[in-house]
C-alpha cells in the first residue's frame, strides 16, 4: 500500500508540473492584449444628452425630482474586442 501511495503522489506531482508548464507556454505564446489599432477603426461616441431637472419644491416640501432625458439610439454597438 505504501508503494502504491508513493507512486500515486509521484504521478500527481508529475501531471501537475506538466499542466503548469503547458499552461505557461500557452500563455507566453498567445496574442498580446496591446495590439496596435488603426485610427479608422476607432468609433466616435456621441455625447450623452443632458439630464433634465424638474423642481417640485412647492408640492413635495423642497425636494427635487430628477427625470432622465429621452434615450437616443446610436447606430453602432460598443465593441471591446475582448474575450
Amino acid at each position: 500500500m505504501k508503494l502504491y501511495k508513493g507512486f500515486l503522489h509521484f504521478l500527481i506531482t508529475l501531471v501537475s508540473a506538466f499542466a503548469f508548464l503547458t499552461g505557461w507556454a500557452t500563455l507566453a505564446h498567445s496574442l498580446k492584449p496591446t495590439q496596435p489599432v488603426k485610427q479608422e477603426e476607432l468609433a466616435q461616441l456621441e455625447p450623452l444628452p443632458p439630464v433634465g431637472m424638474v423642481s417640485a419644491s412647492s408640492s413635495s416640501g423642497g425636494l427635487q425630482i430628477f427625470s432622465p432625458a429621452p434615450r437616443v439610439r446610436s447606430r453602432s454597438m460598443f465593441v471591446t474586442r475582448g474575450s
